[in-house]
């Protein structure tokens, strides 16, 4: 992961103050109306534009909502003057004008642009004017912006769609058995970390955050911390509970659940997936749920989906939090075709594991028309293969022939190599 350093972000003032007039300059609004940009220098302000625009929408996808702005939020970019130089790069403030609240910007753009993490601002600003809606805006209010980790982890999120989740992190924490405590996590961070542990603080947010919105209704209870933020007294731990009573419900579940997701990121190497045959050959043994048939403690093993003939039984509990846990950990792997059908095991087993079977049998149905799908799929692509290499390929070539030979030759050449982005060329080539 590349690490840029960034140091002196200026908190929100805890007294709200009148907006002053803003400078003269020119101005540009963004597509939404939302934003308006002032700047002297056109191609900037431009550009600001456009990006403020994109990581709004950002933010909106993080939690799961439409674009309903209420508050205009004003971005002043100014160049570092004698006068500023030792200014924050950026401020963010929530103000009251005449004309209702607004959330500003201000960036003083010095010797290192990067200072000012831009990104990082619009996400606060927005985020910010999302939680404030509907409240009434007063001199003298407190305000509470997000918690840090929301605001880090939505801007992780962003990253992860183009570049993927660099594991190497997670797995240093897991293979020195240094997982921190979530507790640890949650509180407020000090400014001026250096990028050791900012790039640990980006990756622990990100893995937060996507614990929280992989959550049944994830993204809107996500999006209901933060809109109930302002009136939760900055209580990190209550407003978990609050949003996330199925993971959150006390400290101990909601530990567990951490160190859970803590592992799947470490074994969430993008090149090392399963393919569709490995996938299934971990599948299937989870599937098979042994328990105590009768007085005389011996075993009978039922499919996950005679739940009825075996949810009673004495130490089901335990058994099936076992295999949820190991269903869990098999989505970090499995083939990107099986991912649908993990995600109903899992909540069929999450059920299970609470005595509840309201909605498994459906749950499971889902997930076995998705399996047989799948392997249909690619049962009739090896058919068709068959079928064309022994209809289709009459007339042979000696040229097609030379071309088979060098195939072969490099393909045996390329097996001997071990590298990640070699055996995943290499399960591509299994699978279609």
């Amino acid at each position: 992961m590349k690490l840029r350093v960034v140091i002196g972000l200026a908190w929100l003032a805890l007294a709200l103050p009148r907006a002053d007039a803003v400078d003269p300059m020119p101005r540009s609004d963004s597509a939404s109306k939302q934003f308006t940009v002032y700047c002297d220098d056109m191609r900037l302000r431009q550009r600001v534009v456009s990006f403020v625009e994109e990581v709004k929408s950002d933010v909106l996808n993080a939690l799961g909502e439409k674009d309903r702005w209420k508050a205009p939020i004003v971005v002043s970019l100014k160049m570092q003057t004698p006068e500023t130089v030792n200014a924050s790069p950026a401020t963010v403030r929530l103000v009251e004008t005449p004309q209702g609240p607004k959330v500003t910007i201000d960036v003083i753009i010095g010797k290192d642009p990067a200072a000012v993490n831009l990104q990082k601002q619009v996400v606060r600003a927005v985020l910010l004017e999302y939680a404030y809606r509907g409240i009434s805006v007063e001199g003298g209010m407190k305000v509470l912006e997000s918690p840090w980790w929301v605001i880090e982890g939505i801007i992780q999120l962003a990253k992860t769609r183009d570049v993927g989740v660099d594991t190497e992190i997670y797995q240093t924490l897991v293979d020195n058995n240094k997982l921190p405590a979530l507790e640890d996590v949650l509180p407020e961070r000090a400014e001026g970390l250096g990028s050791a542990a900012l790039a640990l603080d980006q990756a622990l947010a990100l893995c937060l955050v996507r614990l929280l919105s992989d959550q049944q209704d994830g993204k809107l209870c996500l999006a209901k911390l933060v809109r109930d933020w302002p009136k939760s007294n900055g209580d990190p731990a209550a407003i978990l509970k609050k949003e996330f009573p199925e993971i959150a419900a006390n400290p101990q579940a909601l530990q567990k659940w951490w160190t859970i997701s803590l592992a799947r990121f470490a074994a969430s190497d993008r090149y090392k997936g399963f393919t569709v045959g490995e996938t299934e050959k971990e599948l299937a043994p989870l599937l098979k749920i042994e328990a105590t048939a009768d007085k005389k403690n011996e075993k009978k093993t039922f499919d996950l989906g005679d739940f009825a003939q075996y949810l009673k039984r004495p130490g089901m509990r335990e058994v099936l939090a076992a295999k949820h846990s190991a269903i869990i950990a098999l989505g970090s792997r499995a083939n990107a075709l099986y991912r649908p059908v993990i995600a109903n095991y899992e909540a069929a087993f999450a059920l299970l594991g609470k005595g509840k079977t309201n909605g498994v049998a459906e749950k499971i149905a889902a997930a076995e028309h998705t399996r047989g799908v799948v392997m249909r799929r690619m049962s009739e692509i090896s058919d068709y293969m068959n079928w064309f290499e022994a209809t289709q390929m009459g007339a042979r070539s000696d040229t097609f022939d030379n071309y088979l030979k060098t195939a072969n030759e490099l393909s045996a050449q390329e097996r001997k190599q071990s590298d990640p982005i070699s055996r995943y060329l290499d399960d591509l080539e299994r699978e279609f």
